[in-house]
């Protein structure tokens, strides 16, 4: 961080929601899973998903929108939008050119990263990364999206218990010095590289094909290396774990972000949570855990955050970032 130019950090936040309710019990009559089983085992209770036409533009959109809204951001003064999904409308163009295109954001940059569900912090990362290289970009939009209800089968228990439909969307933006983005971190660990994918094309019915998952290697993994991933970008940013205040982790599953406070020494208060009623949200949980964080007061002026995510092949990212809020410092 430059700290005579500040740094960047968030200054808006967004989420859009599908209305359609999925519960646990459709499910689990539809896979032949025993009732009450996908709550145990994930401590999801029900996902929201996208109408049939519906599309992830729109949601991203909607996200976007409310996002500039709370940042009081005009989308011409966006300079870079970065979209981070594995479930865009069209193979390409990008997602974000179309969110560029719906927003008016004339003059930014726009382009999408894969990076699956830990794609919004890298996002963040490249974002604030790139606004940091160039002094010219005053803000950035960030949007995670997932409609991942299309690359499920609801008779495969080993995939169809997780996901839900969603978007969150994130303005970063100048912040004064120490403030913002303090240090981030993103490893791979590829040995479990084919524990959960979506391959392209038709199955041998002639049927789209959908996600397939090993839900145990996933929790191998994550428990293997992501407390690691989150310690490394804590020390970068110079700091201990005691100096965190709260935690936002990937909402995959609720008895995992369970399992890494405890790993982490930290109170059960100390993260937020929404699996339990929206279910796994891929790309877009971390901004929309992030967003009902903030509007609850949960996340105050100061409060050193950490965002944790995992994606598939496997990717770990954390960044580490001191919260600004700009009415709390107006006030100072």
């Amino acid at each position: 961080m430059d700290e005579q130019r500040g740094g960047v950090g968030i200054i808006g936040l967004g989420k859009f929601i599908p209305a359609r309710a999925l519960d646990n019990a459709e499910i689990e009559a539809q896979s032949g899973i025993e009732p009450g089983t996908i709550e145990k085992q994930t401590g999801i209770t029900r996902r929201f998903l996208v109408d049939e036409g519906g599309s992830a533009t729109e949601i991203a959109v909607a996200a976007s929108r409310r996002a500039l809204d709370a940042a009081g951001v005009d989308p011409k003064q966006i300079g870079l939008v970065l979209g981070c999904t594995f479930t865009p409308d069209y193979v390409f163009p990008a997602l974000a050119c179309d969110v560029h295109r719906a927003l008016g954001t004339t003059g930014a940059g726009a382009f999408d990263l894969m990076a699956n569900c830990t794609a919004f912090q890298v996002g963040a990362m490249v974002a604030s990364d790139r606004m940091l290289a160039d002094p010219s970009i005053e803000n950035a939009l960030v949007i995670g999206t997932a409609i991942v209800s299309r690359h499920i089968r609801w008779d495969d228990p080993n995939s169809a218990i997780y996901f839900g439909d969603g978007a969150g969307a994130a303005v970063l933006g100048r912040v004064p010095p120490g403030y913002g983005f303090l240090a981030h971190e993103v490893s791979s660990q590829t040995r479990a590289y084919e524990s959960v994918r979506l391959r392209r094309g038709a199955n041998e019915n002639g049927e789209r094909r959908a996600i397939e998952m090993n839900g145990m290697d996933v929790w191998k993994q994550v428990a293997q290396h992501q407390p690691g991933s989150v310690r490394r970008a804590v020390e970068k940013a110079g700091l201990t774990l005691r100096d965190v205040d709260f935690y936002i982790f990937h909402q995959a599953n609720l008895h995992l972000i369970t399992y890494l406070m405890s790993r982490l020494g930290a109170r059960p208060e100390r993260t937020y949570t929404n699996v339990e009623r929206i279910g796994n949200t891929a790309e877009a949980s971390i901004p929309i855990a992030l967003t009902e964080a903030v509007e609850q007061k949960k996340i105050a002026h100061g409060d050193v955050v950490v965002l944790s995510g995992v994606g598939a092949g496997f990717t770990f990212g954390a960044s580490v970032l001191r919260w600004y809020d700009p009415r709390v410092a107006a006030s100072e």
